[in-house]
């Protein structure tokens, strides 16, 4: 039986943005996993990965990794979630297949999805309900990340 609130393991946002979890058994480091090889499936051309612990994707796929707690932001950590996602959104902009991918990819990959969003034009309010209809109701739940969005606005 499958939950109503159960998730894939990533969704389309948008033309060419998913965001997602890593499959936590499939693509998190827990010990000896079989590693990407060349002939892989390849569904995205860029993935930003947000949990540390996350599995490297395959080959031929552009891969910026910065992980970070699901948790409080500083001006710091802000700052390079900036950077992230002016890079993430760059690479969009040239029509890549592109995945923000966090360990659920509700908070961490809503953030920066969040932040690609609205660099194109959304309004915070606007990239939210996106977000939360194509990904999840549960999605940007972590308080500090919905109030960042929406202040930045």
């Amino acid at each position: 039986m499958v939950n109503e609130d159960d998730v894939e393991l990533y969704s389309q946002i948008t033309t060419n943005l998913w965001q997602g979890g890593t499959g936590q058994y499939e693509t998190t480091y827990q010990g000896q996993k079989r590693l990407p090889a060349m002939n892989d499936p390849k569904p995205f051309d860029v993935v930003v990965s947000l949990n540390s612990y996350a599995l490297p994707v395959g080959w031929l796929v552009k891969e910026l990794r910065f992980g970070f707690a699901d948790g409080p932001l500083t001006p710091q950590l802000i700052e390079e979630i900036e950077h992230v996602a002016e890079w993430a959104y760059t690479q969009w902009k040239k029509d890549q297949r592109i995945l923000v991918r966090c360990e659920a990819g509700l908070n961490r990959s809503g953030l920066v999805s969040g932040l690609i969003l609205m660099r194109d034009g959304m309004s915070a309010d606007q990239a939210i309900a996106l977000i939360r209809k194509q990904r999840s109701r549960f999605a940007l739940s972590n308080v500090a990340f919905e109030k960042y969005l929406l202040e930045r606005g």
